[in-house]
């Protein structure tokens, strides 16, 4: 069986506004629930960690869904990581595989989650990823150190899918290591762990910036 955490307990500091850019309303409606209900169609169980001031709203909203049964809204974490970690808990034992959203991104579809998910038949997560189309330069404050070779780099996004287990094992070790990252598929490549890759969709942004 598959669950879903969907990450929407972030403060979204970068978009500059009093409420989060997740919960903004877009076309009529909050923008998490554009990936909830997309995703959610395909799981049996979900679980939305969000940041404790909107616990109750999300809740409210939860009981007008179809999927509200299958949902559960917790209170999320300081960090990514431990919300991830909290929403991994909620999900129940029968769980197998997990994916893991950002609620910013609510233009995902279908068919990059199924294709997300057949990817975990080649490893113990799956990343969708897009090619970099533009120079990439390391720099050191306003000094180019070097120019990388991007027909080996990529942008990794979301949804990313997991063996529970393999989730379960590394979101444990980083909590005794003091280690974080930015997406959880790090902390599998850290573990030895075969991530794959399956192509991404160029709609499939995250809002960050206003622009967006």
């Amino acid at each position: 069986m598959t669950g879903l955490i969907l990450a929407a307990a972030g403060s979204g500091a970068r978009f500059e506004s009093s409420v989060p850019k997740q919960f903004l309303q877009f076309h009529g409606k909050p923008i998490y629930l554009f990936a909830l209900e997309t995703i959610g169609e395909l799981c049996e169980e979900i679980a939305v960690v969000v940041p404790r001031d909107w616990l109750h709203r999300v809740r409210k909203e939860r009981s007008e869904l179809d999927l509200q049964e299958r949902i559960n809204v917790i209170e999320g974490g300081p960090s990514r990581q431990e919300s991830v970690s909290l929403g991994l808990q909620a999900l129940s034992p029968g769980i197998t595989r997990v994916l893991v959203h950002d609620a910013a991104r609510p233009c995902v579809t279908r068919t990059l989650v199924d294709r997300v998910l057949g990817g975990l038949q080649h490893g113990a997560a799956c990343v969708p990823v897009l090619p970099i189309a533009d120079t990439v330069k390391e720099v050191d404050g306003h000094r180019v150190l070097r120019t990388l070779n991007r027909s080996r780099l990529r942008l990794a996004q979301t949804p990313q899918a997991f063996d529970r287990e393999v989730l379960e094992s590394v979101l444990m070790r980083a909590a005794k290591e003091g280690i974080s990252a930015t997406d959880e598929a790090t902390l599998v490549e850290r573990s030895g762990e075969c991530v794959y890759t399956v192509d991404g969709e160029q709609e499939n942004i995250k809002i960050t910036w206003k622009q967006d």
